[in-house]
């Protein structure tokens, strides 16, 4: 039992003595799972195509499931949960697209195996149970010193001129070096800082210490990324999740410095970062050696470099970023007519179609997920994946809600912008909101929360995970 001032998650311990040895082979595969995930930019060559590890990581978590006695039928049984057949769905109509209209199903058929590594990778954690929690607190752990890494790294790489600049890219428009550590690019890298964030705020103070080190932490990160959509998401999620838990204080009691301690140490945080960056000497790239260039976005490089450290401040609806974006967008719209309004021209096929705006040569990819949807299946696809979002939030527990609700926002609004739909992060972060009440939920919720209890009995059948996770 937890007292109403400790609010700590709860899951089973798989290093307990009365775990099995199949309880601590699943948690090191989910361990395995989350830290792959923050490896997107790492991948490796295999028949024609390029395999990234946070692909490798959930099939042996999943083949783990299947070969497994103790685990094969509670994953078979959750292939039949309504979020994962909605799913499903959605990527038969993709691939039906893909048939009809692909001018090359080798190209379509890599993203539409990606898609199939989500569904296999959602579907596994969810059989799990309330054992999912595992990934949600292995994913928290790890946002700290991520985001840490992440600025030290953008300190280094512009105050060396790009001498040492591992786990950044030069931003030639702005003439500075951006951070991503060791995700695909800075959008994606501030994108993770968000969501794990965010369910770490959800926690309600249950980890003030930790709390406190994301408040400081993560919102460096975020400057060292230079993504102002990522701030704006963090911003804004946050304002979701207080205004929810606001609006249902009758129904849910929960004393209101429990749920606005994370919420103001992160605008605290954000709000003295940026303050110290004004501080911060100049730490442009004026002496680095022309050899050093990379290019982070050739479709914004510019004769005239802007000062170093405007990018944040720089906010322009019509050129730069956001421009390139717009002419995609009106270079996909061409595409999009007639039966291919409602059926889609087939994955991952605009780049087979189009160049890079501004990079001759260069295979065009749309990166605005709504756009992307609509381009590669249409009116009816884009449909699907709208139910999807309609069966999730039917699913998530009541208690949940103000975070799911946080993350969906935040999310949206950043895949707008930068689509991170495919990385496995999307799908872990999903399995943790779908996953059973916890005890601690379990017995000071009120209202619907009575009938998760009834429909998952097995949630309160959950012991205190170990401090070493």
């Amino acid at each position: 039992m937890t007292s109403g001032s400790d609010q700590r998650v709860l899951a089973p311990n798989p290093f307990s003595g009365s775990r099995s040895r199949n309880d601590v082979v699943t948690f090191l595969l989910v361990c395995a799972v989350v830290a792959a995930s923050f490896l997107g930019r790492y991948s490796f060559d295999l028949a024609g195509f390029t395999v990234r590890w946070e692909q490798v990581a959930p099939v042996g978590f999943v083949g783990w499931l299947i070969v497994n006695p103790g685990s094969r039928l509670d994953f078979l049984r959750t292939l039949r949960h309504p979020v994962v057949l909605t799913f499903l769905a959605f990527i038969a109509w993709n691939a039906a697209s893909t048939v009809l209209f692909s001018p090359s199903l080798g190209k379509s058929v890599a993203i539409l195996g990606w898609l199939t590594i989500d569904l296999l990778l959602l579907a596994g954690l969810m059989s799990l149970g309330a054992r999912a929690v595992w990934a949600e607190n292995i994913g928290i752990r790890f946002v700290v010193p991520w985001a840490f890494a992440g600025f030290a790294m953008y300190l280094i790489a512009n105050r060396t001129g790009g001498g040492v600049s591992w786990g950044t890219n030069l931003d030639s428009l702005y003439d500075v070096y951006v951070t991503r550590l060791s995700a695909t690019e800075a959008n994606i890298y501030a994108a993770i800082l968000v969501f794990w964030t965010l369910l770490l705020v959800a926690r309600k103070g249950a980890d003030r210490r930790w709390m406190i080190a994301a408040a400081v932490t993560v919102p460096l990160g975020l400057i060292a990324s230079q993504t102002r959509t990522a701030v704006f998401c963090m911003v804004m999620g946050l304002a979701v999740y207080v205004a929810y838990e606001l609006v249902r204080r009758r129904r849910n009691p929960t004393p209101l410095k429990a749920f606005i301690f994370g919420p103001a140490a992160v605008v605290v945080g954000v709000l003295v970062a940026y303050g110290a960056t004004t501080a911060l000497p100049d730490i442009g790239t004026q002496q680095r050696p022309p050899s050093s260039r990379q290019d982070t976005e050739p479709e914004v490089r510019s004769d005239t470099a802007r000062p170093a450290q405007d990018k944040l401040g720089d906010i322009d609806f019509t050129g730069g970023t956001v421009g390139f974006r717009m002419a995609v967008a009106r270079e996909a719209a061409e595409d999009i007519r007639g039966v291919h309004l409602w059926f889609g021209n087939g994955t991952n096929t605009f780049g087979l179609r189009h160049e890079q705006p501004g990079s001759p040569g260069v295979s065009g990819h749309i990166i605005m997920l709504p756009v992307q949807i609509l381009y590669d299946a249409g009116i009816v696809g884009l449909a699907i994946l709208s139910a999807f979002g309609v069966v999730v939030w039917r699913h998530v527990p009541w208690r949940r809600r103000p975070i799911a609700a946080a993350l969906a926002a935040a999310f949206i609004a950043a895949a707008t912008l930068t689509s991170m739909f495919w990385f496995s992060v999307v799908w872990i972060i999903l399995a943790s909101l779908l996953r059973p009440s916890s005890r601690d939920e379990c017995e000071t919720g009120r209202g619907a929360v009575q009938n998760e209890v009834e429909e998952h009995p097995s949630a309160l059948e959950t012991t205190e995970i170990g401090e070493r996770i």
